[in-house]
């Protein structure tokens, strides 16, 4: 991008000191927060560490300014800039703030120039994003996306560090899908985006509000669930209207979160039929087609309604479903454009069935916490296998509280678990699985379940188990193509695996 920008100019609506040189003169070309990225006319950001015992970014200053940068955007003045009578250095209360403003004022605020919607909520934002992105397309949209999957629009594929872009990147990421004629962007908001700032200066055309329930809470996560849930509604800030799942456990509280924004609500029929929903799904069915299980609903919609199928199975992606449609009906897209899409659409990693030449069926999904597993369990036992196999493990550097509870869901619901690693990080990977462990008995699950850590060995394993009528379950990783261990990304696709074992 071949921009020059005064200091002055890209901090407009920042308020900021001057603690050194003159920010009508100092040119900018760039805009960084990394010191290994940083360069001659780069505006270096120093971000605050993110956990106890982070990385500063204002001991890295000195780094920057060796590497040429001239320009600073810090909260306190880093001593490596003291007595550097070239550098330009400007005070801010939030770096992580003022570089979002910048970030978006550097790109000339490319959130403008496409429909931009953010998605939030415990769960549920990557399978929804898929959805629609299917029905955009099947309505001849050009869409985008940015989440858990990475970027996703036209031909282009981007693999993301953070479900949310630190804004910088996203920034960039908005500009570059407006350039390439993106027309809908959808983006899943997460909780530390919004903590973080990552998101400041954009206002959302739309967004969309899940769920939510305890996690993400730990050291380099989020303090408190308080804190977790006063996170998630800051995206009533930053948008006019909101599309709520009333079904959410807690969505008495949401509400709360929500003055003066205009709310649309979604959600499925209850002892009072459809009142007070503007979207909902009645008769709801989960069957076997097959070794394949399907969803079909009835959508009452505002000024429509229609029968839906889906190829994502559970009843619950029914309600994701339903916010799919709100949003595409918000945006005008053809009721038979929206039941083309769900007919076809695939979440990858999320309830993804993959096709084998066997009489029982495989499922791939990223269930890592209370609410999900118990949302793939229920989903699991609608379809009355004969019996459900599973290999489970968690990432580390997360909730531990994720470890416990999810054994225990798998000790009380499924008939045989091997325990295998998935992303360990720097954690240590005996005592996630040994954690887990504890939850099954807890859970009942004595005698049902072992460890084998290698995880191509254990999904070898259990499918050799499966039998006719089975649901085999590999759950903890999705669509992630990798195992991290202590900072190394190792090449490992299960569905790879599977076709391993079906190829002999």
């Amino acid at each position: 991008m071949n921009k020059t920008f005064l200091l002055k100019d890209l901090l407009a609506g920042v308020d900021y000191r001057t603690a050194s040189g003159d920010p009508a003169a100092a040119a900018v070309t760039d805009v960084c927060f990394d010191s290994r990225a940083a360069a001659a006319g780069a505006l270096f950001a120093a971000l605050p560490p993110t956990s106890e015992g982070g990385l500063d970014g204002h001991d890295f200053a000195g780094a920057a300014y060796e590497a040429g940068c001239r320009s600073f955007l810090v909260s306190h003045m880093p001593e490596a800039l003291v007595g550097k009578e070239d550098a330009t250095v400007a005070l801010v209360d939030d770096t992580r703030h003022a570089l979002a403003l910048a970030s978006a004022n550097f790109f000339g605020h490319p959130a403008r120039r496409v429909k931009l919607t953010a998605l939030t909520g415990t769960k549920g934002k990557t399978t929804i994003s898929f959805m629609l992105q299917a029905i955009f397309e099947a309505a001849g949209k050009s869409v985008g996306l940015i989440g858990s999957g990475g970027i996703y629009y036209g031909d282009v594929w981007v693999k993301l560090l953070n479900t949310t872009p630190e804004s910088t990147r996203l920034q960039g990421f908005l500009s570059d899908m407006a350039d390439a004629g993106v027309e809908y962007v959808f983006l899943e908001a997460t909780s530390q985006g919004f903590y973080l700032r990552r998101t400041d200066g954009i206002h959302f055309d739309l967004g969309l509000y899940t769920n939510i329930s305890p996690d993400h809470i730990s050291k380099t996560e989020h303090p408190s669930f308080e804190h977790y849930f006063e996170s998630k509604s800051r995206l009533f800030e930053q948008t006019d209207v909101c599309i709520v799942n009333r079904d959410a456990e807690m969505y008495g509280e949401i509400m709360r979160g929500a003055k003066g924004t205009r709310l649309i609500t979604y959600g499925f029929a209850g002892p009072a039929g459809t009142d007070g929903l503007d979207y909902a799904a009645e008769g709801i069915v989960c069957a076997m087609e097959g070794t394949r299980m399907a969803v079909r609903f009835l959508c009452k919609a505002p000024t429509w309604e229609a029968p839906i199928e889906l190829r994502i199975p559970g009843r619950f992606n029914a309600s994701n479903a339903l916010a799919a449609i709100a949003i595409a009906d918000y945006y005008s897209i053809p009721k038979e454009a929206i039941q083309r899409g769900l007919s076809v659409a695939v979440a990858a990693g999320r309830m993804e069935e993959i096709e084998v030449p066997a009489p029982y069926t495989v499922l791939i999904d990223f269930a890592h916490n209370r609410l999900s597993m118990e949302s793939l369990m229920e989903t699991a036992k609608a379809y009355g296998p004969k019996r459900i196999l599973s290999v489970f493990g968690l990432e580390g550097n997360r909730a531990h509280i994720r470890r416990f509870d999810s054994g225990e869901i798998l000790g009380r619901d499924v008939d045989y678990t091997i325990l295998a690693n998935a992303s360990p990080r720097t954690d240590d990977p005996d005592r996630i699985l040994a954690d887990i462990a504890t939850g099954i008995e807890r859970g009942g699950g004595q005698g049902r379940y072992e460890i084998i850590p290698d995880r191509r060995e254990a999904i070898l394993k259990i499918l050799s188990m499966a039998r006719e009528g089975d649901l085999v379950l590999l759950i903890g990783k999705g669509n992630v193509p990798y195992e991290e261990v202590h900072g190394v990304n190792i090449p490992f696709s299960e569905r790879a695996v599977v076709e391993e074992f079906f190829s002999k």
